[in-house]
């Protein structure tokens, strides 16, 4: 069979080209001539150039990495892309490439996994020592904590890494099984307790149609006592149900003063002192969070709001409008004080500067905050759903879905923030 033209890379024949074989791939046709054999050879020995391409842009990736292992795989099905590759060029000179990236990844990743290794150790560590506790909320949150670290740290080495996840995973879930049991027995006692005041309430209106008013006075404070003793149930079943209550207990009394000749006093709502100290807390950080003063005093006077927000305790009706301001306008502080210090670090005569041009200098830089951190989400998101992390029946997941949450909630503080930013340097343009 005649060969019609021929290179070091490949051949023509019967209007057929093919790549000569190389290593351990034999020879292969590649494509057909169809304007004339020159053309068709110059037309695959540039598309080669791809080829090269992309082997020259896998390396400047793992150049620029800081996770270099993860790398692996991409080179691995690079290899498979150029075995199937049409095109004429020098393809063992691109192998050889390949196999030293691949080992020089091998030997990251041996260091990385004897890291990881020694990290997930010190988690399993930590995690025993929490594993007995009782303070189910402060050590869920530790354990959420820990399993975020988990999720970041990568394989440890192959003859640990399914022993320490078993291991890991047994103390937080039995962890997480003794709160569920806990709170379980805590929501049995709850629905007892409601019965046992629903029973009250019902025993308390009844005594709307007694016709001895002094005696259904004895039985009112009777079941008044049995109140006291039931015992605690939530804040807000506990609020609507002494509503309920007091509600019975008032009409009892109004139809005993009538009966006794007794005249009604008018009625003086009571604001809770507490959601009046929460207004106040609200309109101090609202005024700091729309201030321009040092942020950095801001910041820690918002600390000490939360602190004193959290050791006032929650009202009995709370006024979520406010709490949902409250913490609205401390994300501000917090995500401002972050912003200047950035800022001032980059530029040092911000001071100095027009008002106009410090806004375009928060603009780019909070920009840029928003695109970073959207970047880590989208990052922290595939790992977890790439981790089979993303059972929101799984009382775990569930805190790592709220982590994510927490997450998105304050880049979107960040957003509204530059959205004023940039309103506010639209009104310097307007005439």
């Amino acid at each position: 069979m005649e060969t019609q033209l021929s290179n070091e890379y490949g051949y023509i024949r019967e209007e057929k080209i093919y790549l000569r074989g190389y290593l351990e791939y034999p020879d292969r046709q590649i494509g057909e001539v169809k304007i004339s054999e020159e053309a068709t050879v110059n037309y695959f020995t540039n598309r080669f150039k791809i080829a090269e391409q992309k082997v020259e842009d896998l390396r400047r990736l793992i150049d620029e990495a800081q996770n270099k292992g993860s790398y692996l795989m991409k080179l691995i099905h690079l290899r498979q892309y150029l075995a199937e590759f049409d095109g004429l060029g020098n393809y063992p000179v691109l192998f050889d490439r390949l196999e030293a990236m691949e080992e020089e990844l091998r030997k990251i990743i041996v260091v990385n996994r004897a890291k990881n290794l020694e990290i997930k150790q010190a988690l399993v560590g930590e995690a025993e020592a929490l594993g007995d506790s009782v303070e189910w909320q402060a050590t869920a949150e530790k354990f959420k904590d820990l399993k975020t670290k988990w999720i970041k740290t990568g394989l440890a080495e192959k003859e640990w890494e399914e022993t320490l996840e078993t291991r890991f995973n047994g103390i937080v879930d039995g962890f997480f099984t003794r709160r569920k049991n806990f709170f379980d027995e805590q929501n049995r006692l709850v629905r007892q307790r409601s019965a046992q005041y629903e029973d009250l309430i019902a025993r308390t209106e009844a005594l709307r149609s007694v016709t001895d008013v002094d005696a259904g006075l004895a039985t009112l404070k009777k079941l008044q006592e049995e109140w006291k003793t039931v015992g605690k149930i939530p804040v807000k079943k506990s609020a609507h149900l002494w509503k309920k209550f007091k509600k019975a207990n008032d009409f009892f009394y109004e139809r005993y003063k009538r009966a006794k000749g007794i005249p009604s006093q008018p009625l003086v709502k009571r604001v809770d002192p507490k959601v009046l100290a929460q207004i106040k807390m609200c309109a101090e950080a609202e005024k700091l969070a729309n201030s321009n003063d040092d942020m950095i005093q801001a910041a820690e006077r918002g600390k000490q709001l939360l602190m004193e927000w959290k050791d006032l305790g929650r009202p009995k009706v709370p006024d979520h409008q406010v709490a949902d301001r409250f913490r609205l306008a401390c994300d501000k502080i917090f995500e401002l004080n972050y912003l200047m210090r950035v800022v001032k670090r980059k530029h040092h005569f911000f001071d100095q500067k027009r008002a106009e041009d410090q806004l375009r200098i928060k603009v780019t830089i909070m920009s840029d905050l928003i695109r970073k951190d959207r970047s880590e989400l989208s990052l922290y998101e595939s790992n977890v759903t790439g981790m089979g992390m993303m059972d929101k029946n799984q009382t775990m997941d569930k805190m790592v879905l709220s982590k994510l949450s927490i997450q998105k909630r304050k880049i979107g503080v960040k957003e509204q923030l530059l959205k004023e930013f940039q309103d506010q340097v639209k009104a310097f343009s307007q005439p």
